[in-house]
């Protein structure tokens, strides 16, 4: 519709409505539930996705749990390792200035844990006999070998290693600690490291000299599994 009024007598002021056009509509805080609580309607949002649960790292083949115990396969994995590994985890043994577990963890093994007692085995045997030979030289006796000698080193290392790592990771998961049997193995097998210097050492007819590289030994290896066995825990 349309509006003409004179505003004088020089001109007139034609104003011109559409009563198609939307009206002005005013919003009514008071019962907008959204506006009465202050917030934003985020309805039409996209929902926001939880982040992804997180994944215990896996051993270096990456299908450790494709296999059983019973299947070769499965003990496969903890011999891939090359001597350059068993060598800097065996000096890390024996010179602890950087954590053993951080290290042997990154790829398990159970090659130097058996062959690191094993060598320990044969080093103390044929040191024993070559010091009893230099000793027995000297003061013009007949030598005997004493293979019972190898066979009581044999029991007690091996029957150590096994019992008191099974120990060890049975007291630990009884507390609520997570270990591994494995790694408990590896900590006391690794531990007998120090025994294969002080076993060439102690080809010295000196009992005094002996009995300060045995003392080494001890605090040396204890150190090593104390620390190692406190990091489990």
């Amino acid at each position: 519709m349309s509006y003409n009024r004179q505003a004088n007598q020089d001109y007139n002021i034609v104003v011109d409505v559409d009563d198609d056009e939307p009206t002005l509509e005013f919003q009514d805080f008071a019962t907008n539930p959204n506006a009465q609580s202050g917030r934003l309607n985020t309805s039409s949002a996209p929902p926001v996705s939880a982040p992804p649960p997180y994944q215990a790292a896996v051993p270096a083949d990456g299908n450790s749990g494709s296999h059983s115990i019973w299947h070769v396969e499965y003990w496969a994995q903890y011999f891939n390792v090359d001597s350059q590994d068993v060598v800097q985890r065996a000096y890390l043994a024996v010179v602890p200035k950087d954590s053993f577990l951080d290290v042997y963890n990154t790829n398990p093994d159970l090659w130097g844990t058996f062959w690191i007692p094993t060598s320990v085995i044969f080093f103390m045997f044929v040191t024993a006999s070559l010091s009893q030979n230099i000793a027995e030289a000297l003061a013009g006796a007949k030598r005997e070998y004493d293979f019972t000698m190898l066979s009581f080193a044999t029991f007690t290392i091996y029957v150590y290693i096994l019992t008191v790592g099974s120990f060890v990771y049975a007291s630990t998961k009884y507390f609520g600690s997570q270990p591994g049997l494995m790694e408990c193995f590896s900590v006391y097998g690794y531990g007998m490291a120090v025994w294969i210097p002080i076993s060439v050492l102690c080809v010295l007819p000196f009992d005094w000299f002996r009995w300060a590289m045995v003392g080494v030994g001890f605090v040396s290896s204890g150190f090593f599994i104390m620390r190692s066995v406190n990091q489990i825990v």
